[in-house]
């Protein structure tokens, strides 16, 4: 992720809140490693501290035995912490000593239950973890363990409620006085000591987890200092070490405290003389001319938020909230994927990528560190040193004001531009080996868990089908070079599926509602060929995951993700129904044909169909379909495949055994094609050929459906009163100017569902129209259908009518006809019909071909 994001700058040297990389260029650090960088980087009251340690001989780790330097560090905790503080366990991490809180809480109350709040965060050991409210962190984990319990952040009336029901069973309760992976958030006023005394009241401990607020990072040395009610264990860590040495520390009230948890726990590392050496020399700091450094932040953390918050009255559409005390703050962005004019901010707002995407413009091209909050994608972190002057605040705040201006521009290019240019520049340096190593695929993932499924709800899998698709749902990338946007496509395929897009509800005829999400694989059909197939393969199967873990009844194939995964076949079985989609892709263009036919007055029982790629699904099913009216039909096939012949064979095999297995009082009128072969006269009207110019020379009526990603046919060079059906994506058959040519055609698979779709920067159709396969996903999502449906290179029939019925039955119609996302005029289709009178008046013959 770091090196997708260019977050992997190589760091090499930092004093103060100065970082420099191996070409000497200068950063801004806005993030002093979550705050575990109170002096910024090497600061020298750390060092002297150190080398008067070695200077003076002092033992580092004397386990068993007492150690001074350790025994000093607590006797500092005490004098400065709230209350009656006073017993101190030493650790080496902050998790850790949440670790020790909760094995002292348990040892010293009886009991079990730790109850904690809702999106907080203590750490990723197995207790701390389980103490941590994100299930993100703890799928995979078994966490959390057993007797972990979550209320919401800031409900007083929720934690009293659980309080009276279970306190008997409740050892402690842990939280954070601000949330700070949970977002920066803060309680309403009072919260905190309110809860302190709520659990004090019920003989329930309290854990204050200050890891992160603490010494001096919200404008005061504890963000507890002041309390009348002190909380029976506070937590310390990161800002202790000063920067430089690992370190935690669990300060406990005598009346909390047990003499059991002191002769079980114990720790190697523990009361190492040199942590503890260092953090005396960080509290001496902190502390020293009665704290005018942290009363130096309480003054320039208003300052900075003041300016935050002009800048958020500027663009109230970038900024949703500015959050937090001190410097330790947080800048919520607005939901950008809302606005609809980006894929790629889209999937970056629905994936946890946003900030992921400013934070690299901020490192890459302003030069300041920041970075993302681990709880919330939304949020920027921004906890400079507490060192930093207002200049170097100044410096952070106009850089964010960049970013809010290019966001308020809509400018995406200039976000990400420079990912690709760092690309550009990395690979050209990298030997080819190291280079392409990135491109290759791993093993295929395990599924997610799938959710129980939620009746009407889907997921569709798209992908860019041309270059122009990339313009289309992002705009701004037409500033990109030629060289610029091959890196971009060959960067963006690095993100992986995601969702991209929710999709409004549904609403068949019959009242029924569906819903869904666009999940996108970030490929062109040239990524997807080739060595790029399994590729494309597991970044589908990882879509189909996605959205079974969202609870989708229903995932549903678009374009080439359908090809490449063989209809689906190679993503079945994940824990969610596939569709292809297929089989209503082919009934809707068939039943447009029909349409148009009737329209123009061109008789499909006499036609001569010609049939490309009729050996692939769509083709070999529109093939069939057809059949059943067409007056004769020529099945091609693609002449590079050495064995198109007898794919070809055994379509026209199938056509033949479905005529002659159709019912006699079938719905559908039978022409001569059919006609022929239940008078047992099964060689005419049908033949099959690799050779595709002479047969579309005979065409009447032409149905292209290959899989290929290049133009095959020229409509000019048809004759006057051919109809096309294009079902290809991406199209088949070359933009043209056709007036006065006679000839016809229009994009196949086209549907008009019962109310209007809307897929945001993915809207390359009008509101009221929708590709097949994505409403056959949304039809079947719609009837409650449970099963894989239109799998494999061979539809049936019988599925194709059942799908016809439940589409008449829904309200899902075949588009109004359009090519090239213009809509054919009723003066272009007078025009064609015209057209096909004028070559029947002269005697046209439809061709039987033997």
């Amino acid at each position: 992720m770091l090196e997708t994001f260019a977050l992997d700058v190589t760091l090499i040297r930092g004093s103060g809140a100065c970082l420099f990389d191996e070409h000497g260029e200068e950063y801004l650090d806005f993030l002093s490693q979550y705050g575990a960088l109170p002096f910024g980087h090497n600061p020298e009251r750390g060092w002297a501290a150190l080398r008067d340690a070695h200077q003076a001989q002092l033992p580092s780790m004397v386990q068993p035995l007492r150690s001074p330097e350790a025994e000093r560090l607590a006797c500092k905790l005490a004098e400065v912490t709230p209350g009656d503080l006073a017993i101190t366990t030493l650790t080496n991490s902050g998790a850790e000593t949440v670790e020790a809180a909760i094995k002292l809480a348990r040892i010293r109350t009886g009991r079990s239950v730790i109850l904690s709040t809702r999106n907080g965060f203590h750490g990723k050991t197995l207790g701390a973890l389980s103490a941590t409210g994100k299930p993100l962190y703890q799928q995979g984990f078994n966490a959390p363990a057993p007797d972990f319990d979550y209320l919401p952040f800031g409900d007083l009336a929720a934690l009293e409620a659980r309080l009276v029901a279970q306190g008997g069973e409740i050892a402690a309760f842990i939280f954070e006085p601000i949330q700070g992976e949970g977002g920066v958030i803060c309680p309403p006023e009072g919260y905190v000591e309110a809860a302190i005394a709520l659990c004090r009241k019920y003989g329930v401990l309290t854990i204050l987890d200050e890891i992160q607020t603490g010494l001096g990072r919200t404008g005061q040395l504890f963000a507890c200092s002041g309390f009348r009610e002190v909380p029976d264990m506070l937590l310390l860590s990161k800002a202790l070490g000063g920067g430089l040495m690992p370190i935690g520390a669990c300060i406990v009230r005598p009346s909390a405290w047990d003499d059991r948890f002191g002769r079980l726990h114990s720790s190697t590392f523990a009361n190492n003389g040199l942590a503890a050496t260092v953090a005396c020399a960080t509290l001496d700091q902190l502390l020293e001319d009665n704290g005018a450094l942290i009363r130096q932040v309480a003054e320039n953390g208003a300052y900075i938020r003041a300016r935050l918050e002009a800048l958020q009255r500027d663009y109230p559409d970038v900024i949703r909230e500015v959050r937090g005390r001190g410097y330790m703050l947080g800048l919520e962005f607005q939901p950008l994927e809302e606005r609809g004019d980006s894929a790629i901010m889209a999937h970056a707002g629905l994936n946890g990528g946003v900030t992921a995407l400013i934070a690299s413009y901020l490192v890459n091209v302003q030069k300041v560190l920041t970075a993302p909050l681990f709880n919330d994608s939304r949020v920027l972190r921004l906890q400079p040193p507490l060192i930093l002057d207002r200049t170097g605040l100044d410096r952070a705040v106009e850089a964010l004001a960049v970013v809010c201006d290019i966001l308020h521009r809509s400018d995406y290019h200039a976000l990400v531009r420079h990912l690709v240019a760092r690309r550009h520049k990395t690979e050209a340096a990298a030997p080819a080996s190291e280079a392409l190593s990135c491109e290759t695929p791993a093993a295929e993932p395990a599924p997610l868990p799938a959710t129980e499924p939620v009746k009407g709800r889907f997921g569709f899998v798209i992908h860019y089908t041309e270059d122009e698709d990339i313009f289309r749902s992002d705009p701004s990338l037409r500033q990109f070079s030629d060289s610029e946007l091959d890196d971009w496509k060959a960067w963006v395929k690095r993100l992986g599926p995601g969702f991209v897009r929710q999709i409004p509800d549904v609403v068949s005829k019959t009242g029924e509602v569906a819903s869904g999400w666009l999940l996108s694989v970030p490929m062109l059909p040239a990524d997807m060929r080739g060595k790029g197939r399994n590729e494309a393969r597991q970044m589908i199967a990882g879509a189909v995951d996605l959205a079974g873990a969202e609870g989708a009844c229903r995932v549903g194939l678009g374009a080439f993700t359908s090809i490449v995964t063989r209809g689906g076949e190679t993503v079945t079985g994940r824990g969610v129904p596939i569709t292809s989609g297929n089989t209503l892709t082919t009934v809707s263009a068939v039943k447009a044909i029909t349409q148009l036919c009737r329209r123009t007055g061109l008789s499909l029982q006499d036609a001569h169909v010609v049939v490309v790629g009729a050996s692939g699904a769509i083709g070999q099913l529109g093939a069939m379909l057809l059949a059943r009216r067409a007056g004769s039909m020529t099945l091609v096939g693609n002449a590079k495949n050495p064995f198109a012949p007898r794919l070809l064979s055994k379509v026209a095999d199938e056509i033949r055994l479905s005529l002659a297995e159709a019912p006699q009082d079938a719905a559908w009128t039978p022409g001569r094609l059919a006609q022929s072969m239940r008078n047992g006269m099964e060689g005419q009207g049908l033949s099959w050929t690799t050779d595709l110019g002479p047969a579309l020379a005979e065409a009447d009526i032409v149905l292209v459906a290959t899989s290929s990603d290049t133009v095959l046919v020229d409509p000019t060079q048809l004759r006057p009163g051919t109809l096309v059906c294009d079902v290809a994506r991406p199209p088949n058959v070359a933009s043209a100017d056709l007036s006065g040519s006679g000839v016809l055609v229009f994009d196949g698979g086209l549907v008009s569902p019962p109310s209007a779709v809307d897929l945001g920067p993915f809207q390359t159709l009008p509101d009221n129209i929708a590709w097949g396969c994505l409403s056959e996903t949304m039809l079947l999502a719609l009837s409650g259908e449970t099963g894989d449906f239109s799998i494999g290179s061979s539809l049936s029939l019988t599925g194709a009518d059942r799908l016809a019925t439940l589409a008449e039955t829904h309200g899902f119609e075949p588009a109004a006809p359009q090519w090239y996302g213009t809509l054919v005029t009723e003066d272009e289709l007078d025009g064609f019909a015209s057209s096909v009178r004028a070559h029947l008046d002269g005697g046209r013959v439809v061709n039987l071909v033997a």
